[in-house]
C-alpha cells in the first residue's frame, strides 16, 4: 500500500513539472505610440534559421505563426492587405539540452554507529526559448519583446504541440500593448 502511495505521488508531482508555466516577461520602447497600431505583417524575409531541426521546420513556423496571428486578431489587430502595416511581427526560437538534478542525503545505522548516504539523481531535458518581438513598421525599431521560456516535452502528440504553443503565446501576447 505505501508502494501505491509513493508511486501516486511521483506521478502527481511529474505532472505538475510537465505541465509548469513557462517564466514570460516582457519589454517595451516607452515612447511608442501604440496606440496608432491596426495593422501588421510578419517581417519580410525567410525565417532564421539556427541550424536545430527541432525548430528548423515548417511544422513549429506554422504553429506559432498561427497563434501569434490568432491572438493579435482576438486583440483587435488586422492582417495587412495593402502592404503597408503600422507594425511588423518577428519570431525567434531555440531549444538548448539542460541537465538537472537533486540529492538526498540519508542516515542509515542507529542513534551511535552509522553513515550518511548520498543519493542523486540526474536527468537532461530540453528547454525551449521563444521570444516574440513587434516592430515599428515606420522607423523599423523595435518597440515590444516577449520572451517565454520552459520545459519542452519531446513527447507530445500534435495537438498538445498545439495547445502548448498557444498558450504560452497567449500569455506572452497578453501585455500587448502594454497599459
Amino acid at each position: 500500500m505505501i508502494w501505491v502511495q509513493s508511486w501516486s505521488v511521483l506521478l502527481l508531482a511529474a505532472s505538475a513539472v510537465a505541465c509548469a508555466s513557462p517564466k514570460v516577461g516582457y519589454d517595451y520602447d516607452s515612447g511608442a505610440n501604440f496606440s496608432a497600431y491596426h495593422t501588421y505583417e510578419w517581417m519580410p524575409g525567410a525565417q532564421e534559421v539556427i541550424g536545430d531541426k527541432r525548430v528548423d521546420n515548417s511544422l513549429v513556423d506554422s504553429r506559432i505563426r498561427t497563434a501569434v496571428g490568432a491572438r493579435l486578431q482576438a486583440k483587435g489587430y488586422t492582417a495587412s492587405v495593402n502592404g503597408k502595416p503600422d507594425f511588423y511581427v518577428a519570431y525567434h526560437v531555440a531549444v538548448k539540452d539542460r541537465m538537472k538534478g537533486s540529492s538526498t542525503q540519508r542516515y542509515i545505522g542507529d542513534y551511535a554507529y552509522g553513515t550518511y548516504t548520498t543519493i542523486s539523481d540526474v536527468r537532461s531535458y530540453n528547454e525551449g526559448d521563444l521570444l516574440v518581438d513587434i516592430i515599428d513598421a515606420a522607423s523599423k525599431r523595435l518597440v515590444w519583446r516577449s520572451s517565454a521560456q520552459a520545459e519542452v516535452d519531446p513527447g507530445m502528440t500534435p495537438e498538445e504541440r498545439d495547445k502548448r504553443i498557444g498558450r504560452v503565446v497567449d500569455q506572452m501576447l497578453s501585455s500587448f500593448p502594454p497599459k
